[in-house]
C-alpha cells in the first residue's frame, strides 16, 4: 500500500533524510510500518531568510493498511494503464528535426514497432558542439550546425529546463525517459527541475541510441529542402536538395528558427499564420547579488545551490506583458547566432551551476500591432533587430549597464559579466524598437525594490529574440496540418509548445493521437 504525505517543511540546516523519516511518523505511520518512500515533490520556501526550509511531498511505502483517518496522509490510486494498439501504416513515416518533440515522436513509434526514419539539418550532439565551440572561440559559424540547429534541438546549449506550466499523463514519461538516458534522477522530483547542458549532450546521444536500437534511423546534415504535395498529402519530401524520398507520413518538429523552411512549406501550400511571442535583452548579475536576494544570510549554505528568480510586469495601458524567462542560475550568456549577417543571445548553464554569474532574458510581448499581418511579419522584426546588433557588434553583442539603460546613456566601461565573446558598447534602444526598451525601463522600475536585482553590477546584452516561433503551422485537433492531411506540425517550432518537456509531451502525444488505437 503506498499514501501520500503532503507539505512536510523541513529546515536546510537539518539532516534531511532523517527529518523526513520523522515527519512521516508524526503523520501517523510507525517505523515498523514504513518499507520506504520517495519523493515526489521537492520545493524551497525561502520567504522567511531566517529559516528556509525545503518543503516536500512524499510517497510512502506501508506493510500494513493503516486507518486514513487517524493519519496525515491519502491513499495514492493506482494509474489506469491505457492499453493502445498500432495501426497499419504502409510506407515510410518520416520525422524532421532532432529536437525534444522529434525525438520523443520517434521513441514512441519505435515503441509501437514503426521504423521511423529521422532527418536533422544539423550535425549530431558530437560534431555540433565541436562546430559551437569553434564559433565561440573562433568567431567561425556553422549555418547549419550551431546553438540553433542540430541534434537535441536549441535546448541542448541552453540550461535544460524542464519546469512547464503545462498538466499531461506524458510528463512523468518524458522524465523518466531523461533519467533512463543518463540525467539526475531529481529532475523527477525538483519543483524547477534542470539537466544542464553538459549532462544534456550525453542524454540526448543516449536517446538516439536507444531509438536506433530499436529500430529508428537518423540522418544528421540532412536538412528538408523541398516537399511535393498532391490531393492535400505530402507525397515525397527532397532532402538536401537532391535526394528524393516517398513518404506515407510526416512529423514536422522543425525548431522555431528554421526561416527558410517555414517560406518552403508556405509556398508549397501548407497552412501557417503569425502568432505573437516576445523580444527583448538578457540581464546579467552576479551570483552572490541574486542568491543573496532570494536566500539572505544563508545564501552560502550549499544544500541551496544557485538561486533561481521569476519577475513580471503588466502594463495597463498596453496590456502586454514584460517578464523575465530562461532564468539560468550559475549560468553564461553566449551568443545563439545561426545566420552570418545577425547577432543573437541566449542563457546557458551546466549540470553545477557554479559560474559567478546569473541571467535571464528580460522580454516584452510582441505581436501583429508591432509588425503587421503578413505571415512573415514577425520574422521580418526579428530579422531587422538581430540584423542591426550585427552591423553594431559583429562577431559579439549589444552591451549596456542597467543603470545606463535606465538613464538612456551610452556606457563608458564594460562591467565584469559572463559573456565569452566581443561586446561592444551601445544603447539598447539602437537595436530594439522603442516602444519594447519603454517597457523594459517601466518593468525594471516596477522592479527597483529588488535592490540586488537592480544593482549597479547588473548589465544588459542582447538582443534576446528567439523566444519562441514567430509562426504557427495550423492543425486540428487531433495534430493534423489543417492544409495536408498526413503533415503533423508540432513542438515549438510549430508554435504549440514552449520549452523542452512541452515539446517532448507534444510529440508522444500525436503518436499515440494518430499512429494507435485503444485496445
Amino acid at each position: 500500500m503506498k499514501v501520500e504525505i503532503g507539505n512536510l517543511a523541513i529546515s536546510i540546516e537539518k539532516e534531511q533524510k532523517s527529518e523526513i523519516i520523522k515527519a512521516i511518523t508524526e503523520a501517523g505511520i510507525s517505523i515498523s510500518n514504513l518499507k520506504g518512500f520517495a519523493i515526489l515533490k521537492k520545493s524551497i520556501d525561502s520567504r522567511n531568510k531566517n529559516n528556509i526550509k525545503f518543503i516536500y511531498t512524499i510517497e510512502a511505502e506501508i506493510d500494513k493498511k493503516i486507518d486514513l483517518a487517524k493519519v496525515k496522509a491519502k491513499i495514492v490510486e493506482e494509474k489506469e494503464n491505457v492499453k493502445r494498439k498500432p495501426i497499419k501504416v504502409d510506407g515510410n513515416i518520416v520525422v524532421i528535426g532532432a529536437g525534444p518533440a522529434g525525438v520523443f515522436a520517434a521513441l514512441r513509434l519505435c515503441e509501437y514497432g514503426y521504423k521511423p526514419i529521422i532527418f536533422e539539418r544539423g550535425e549530431d550532439v558530437d560534431k555540433r558542439s565541436e562546430s559551437v565551440t569553434k564559433f565561440w572561440n573562433e568567431k567561425i559559424l556553422n549555418t547549419e550546425s550551431n546553438v540553433q540547429y542540430g541534434e537535441g534541438g536549441a535546448g541542448t546549449f541552453s540550461d535544460g529546463k524542464l519546469a512547464t506550466r503545462i498538466k499531461s499523463e506524458y510528463i512523468e514519461k518524458v522524465f523518466s525517459e531523461f533519467v533512463e538516458a543518463g540525467a539526475d534522477s531529481e529532475i523527477l522530483y525538483d519543483f524547477k527541475p534542470h539537466i544542464g547542458t553538459d549532462v544534456l549532450q550525453n542524454v540526448v546521444r543516449n536517446m538516439r541510441k536507444k531509438i536506433e536500437s530499436m529500430g529508428g534511423r537518423f540522418y544528421f546534415e540532412s536538412k528538408l529542402t523541398d516537399i511535393r504535395i498532391e490531393n492535400d498529402l505530402v507525397k515525397y519530401i527532397i532532402i538536401n536538395n537532391s535526394e528524393k524520398i516517398e513518404i506515407k507520413h510526416m512529423i514536422l518538429a522543425i525548431g522555431n528558427s528554421a526561416r527558410e523552411t517555414y517560406k518552403m512549406l508556405y509556398n508549397n501550400g501548407v497552412y501557417i499564420e503569425n502568432k505573437d511571442f516576445a523580444v527583448g535583452v538578457r540581464i546579467d548579475n552576479p551570483r552572490e547579488d541574486i542568491d543573496k536576494l532570494q536566500y539572505g544570510n544563508s545564501y552560502k549554505n550549499p544544500a541551496l545551490g544557485a538561486a533561481p528568480y521569476s519577475f513580471t510586469y503588466n502594463s495597463a495601458i498596453e496590456k502586454r506583458g514584460t517578464f523575465t524567462f530562461c532564468m539560468c542560475p550559475g549560468g553564461e550568456i553566449v551568443n545563439a547566432s545561426s545566420e552570418i549577417d545577425g547577432r543573437v543571445t541566449n542563457g546557458m548553464s551546466y549540470s553545477k551551476r557554479n559560474s559567478k554569474f546569473s541571467n535571464s532574458a528580460v522580454i516584452v510581448q510582441v505581436g501583429a500591432k508591432n509588425f503587421g499581418n503578413d505571415i512573415f511579419a514577425g520574422i521580418k522584426f526579428q530579422e531587422k533587430i538581430e540584423k542591426t546588433a550585427y552591423n553594431i557588434s559583429k562577431n559579439g553583442a549589444v552591451y549596456q549597464s542597467l543603470s545606463d539603460f535606465m538613464s538612456n546613456k551610452k556606457s563608458k566601461i564594460i562591467l565584469p559579466n559572463s559573456y565569452k565573446m566581443e561586446l561592444v558598447s551601445e544603447k539598447i534602444d539602437n537595436i530594439l524598437p522603442i516602444d519594447v526598451c519603454e517597457n523594459l525601463r517601466a518593468a525594471f522600475s516596477s522592479w527597483s525594490r529588488h535592490k540586488l536585482f537592480m544593482s549597479d553590477r547588473a548589465v544588459l546584452i542582447g538582443p534576446e529574440t528567439r523566444t519562441s516561433a514567430p509562426i504557427r503551422i495550423k492543425r486540428d485537433i487531433n495534430g493534423v496540418s489543417i492544409s495536408t492531411n498526413n503533415l503533423y506540425p508540432i513542438g515549438e517550432g510549430a508554435g504549440y509548445a514552449g520549452g523542452i518537456t512541452s515539446s517532448a509531451v507534444d510529440g508522444i502525444k500525436l503518436i499515440d493521437t494518430i499512429f494507435t488505437v485503444k485496445e
